[in-house]
């Protein structure tokens, strides 16, 4: 799952950007969309999502705000990812992975800068 989340940082990042931050935010809505089936064939499936999505936030690429938000509107329909509890999944796997890779610190810096809810 570290590659992938390596090859989106790349494809956007890169001198050559092969992905606009706009079409990895649609891809991951797309993701997002079909994540309450997903867990269904892969219970892990919320975890691994918060992986990609906790590099992607590390690495600059899109901002905890803009990721929180598509989360917290995902679903089949708008908001029911927020509905089952996937949401908050989906947000505590991003916020862990972030605070053992990059610590505490990093973790409140970037937690400061976003208010959502999640309830």
């Amino acid at each position: 799952m570290d590659m992938l989340a390596k090859l989106l940082v790349n494809l956007t990042k890169s001198r050559d950007a092969m992905l606009s931050q706009v079409q990895l935010i649609k891809g991951f809505e797309a993701v997002l969309t079909a994540l309450e089936d997903a867990v269904n064939d892969a219970p892990k499936a919320a975890e691994f999502l918060g992986r990609i999505f906790a590099m992607v936030i590390i690495e600059n690429v899109i901002p905890l705000r803009e990721l929180g938000q598509i989360i917290l509107e995902g679903g089949e329909e708008p908001g029911r990812l927020r509905e089952i509890g996937l949401a908050a999944e989906v947000l505590g796997s991003t916020l862990e992975i972030i605070k053992s890779e990059k610590g505490e610190n990093v973790l409140n810096e970037i937690r400061k800068s976003v208010q959502f809810a999640v309830g």
